[in-house]
């Protein structure tokens, strides 16, 4: 009996091992790791690396599976050879790891990771003569007594995720702003959260005037969906947008019959004010594909005039496909209403961008006029004025909130402009009668610029 209970406590320490290793690169696993940090006490505080190999994949298409689990083990036994005593690699699966770092703080987490960034790029294999050399991003993160694996691991994910973000090969450590984006984005709604919101009537538009500023009066408006909670919290589009987005097939659609009813009472103004509608590349896939017949468009707006409706494409979103992208446009242009592009100079933005589709209106972003270096970004707004005159577009500089702000898009030759010192979002009913009163005073506008 005693012989069998010898064997049997042999076996079990053999199967742990063995489900303690990964078993193609020999690194921890995922259930060591979870063993490690969940079921021992922690007293001091220690930190954690997310590891990623940057484009992995295409080291499987190009070479084969074989040569990218020759990678993976090269680059374990290197970031292996790179720990202190103390630390310890884990594969989590795939090309991602993590490797715990022992006593350590985040900023001196953040030094040692550098060291394992090295240790994956000087790992490499040889194929026909190739040296196939792998990067990867890396989140960084504190692991704290209180702190169980997972929400360390969800902290070091979302720094990665940023880090990704950024680029191939870089390093980011979840410092305060990484976690409250990351707990932002968890206490964000539901989708089902934001249909009840619709049914309630909690979701509407506020629109943000848009100012000729030659004329000093509002030519347009911007129509902006809201959130107003039923205890007056305010929520922005990208809190909830997406969900929308994402539920549009499924019958969740913004208050559109109120918002046209509103734009609607814009353009019988005389002169009449424009109404812009931002539109997100997502929207548009999910979106009926009208062709070259808008009909679905005019039952959409309930009889909002086409001329003077705006849609704002934002440019900082992937357009999954250009070619649909344009004949949609096109067909939107041939019917009298115009495009703008909006939030020109971030994401994806860029001159490409501006010369692939055909546009009446070009949007900048707050990024310019509220650069610290006036400069270069007035040297910016007046190259795009030179461009606008040549192709036939009209500028609306955004985000104004000063009056230097101001001065500098004037100085530039910009003559439109929308932002906080000019006019706050408000209900449609706030700028409808704020602009009545303007118009009924002498001077068409109650602030003089």
């Amino acid at each position: 009996m005693r012989r069998r209970i010898d064997r049997l406590r042999l076996s079990n320490s053999k199967l742990s091992r063995y489900v303690d290793l990964d078993d193609l690169t020999a690194a921890q696993s995922r259930r060591y790791l979870v063993e490690r940090i969940d079921r021992h006490k922690r007293i001091e505080t220690h930190a954690m690396l997310y590891v990623d190999l940057d484009d992995f994949k295409t080291v499987n298409d190009t070479y084969g599976h074989e040569v990218g689990d020759s990678l993976l083990i090269k680059v374990t036994d290197s970031m292996v050879a790179t720990c202190r005593p103390g630390d310890f690699v884990a594969r989590l699966g795939g090309d991602e790891f993590c490797v715990f770092l022992k006593g350590c703080d985040l900023e001196r987490a953040e030094q040692v990771a550098h060291r394992f960034l090295q240790a994956v790029v000087g790992a490499n294999v040889e194929v026909a003569g190739r040296r196939v050399i792998g990067t990867a991003s890396i989140g960084v993160c504190e692991l704290r007594p209180d702190q169980g694996m997972e929400d360390a691991l969800n902290v070091a994910d979302a720094a990665l995720y940023e880090a990704k973000s950024k680029g191939k090969n870089q390093i980011l450590a979840a410092d305060h702003e990484v976690v409250r984006r990351m707990r932002q984005k968890q206490s964000r709604p539901s989708a089902e959260e934001v249909g009840a919101a619709l049914e309630n009537g909690e979701i509407t538009y506020f629109v943000q005037p848009i100012f000729d500023l030659e004329q000093d009066r509002i030519e347009g408006v911007e129509a902006l969906i809201r959130w107003v909670k039923l205890d007056g919290e305010i929520l922005l589009p990208g809190d909830f947008l997406d969900l929308m987005a994402d539920g549009y097939k499924r019958g969740v659609r913004p208050p559109l019959e109120e918002a046209n009813q509103a734009a609607i009472g814009f353009s019988e103004l005389d002169p009449p004010i424009y109404c812009g509608w931002n539109i997100s590349s997502k929207f548009l896939n999910n979106t009926v594909q009208p062709g070259t017949d808008v009909g679905w468009l005019k039952a959409l707006l309930n009889g909002l005039p086409l001329e003077m409706t705006v849609f704002e494409i934002v440019e900082s979103t992937v357009i999954d496909n250009p070619e649909a992208t344009k004949t949609l446009i096109n067909a939107l242009r041939s019917k009298g209403v115009r495009i703008a592009l909006d939030d020109f100079g971030i994401g994806m933005s860029n001159l490409e961008r501006l010369l692939e589709y055909p546009i009446d209106i070009l949007k900048i972003d707050r990024s310019f006029v509220q650069s610290p270096t006036r400069e270069s970004r007035e040297g910016i707004m007046r190259g795009l004025v030179e461009m606008s005159k040549t192709m036939g577009f009209e500028i609306v500089a955004e985000g104004i909130e000063t009056q230097g702000q101001l001065d500098l898009v004037r100085a530039a030759g910009i003559t439109h402009a929308q932002g906080y010192f000019l006019g706050k979002p408000e209900r449609a009913d706030y700028w409808l009668a704020e602009t009545l009163r303007r118009r009924s005073q002498k001077s068409p506008s109650a602030r003089q610029f």
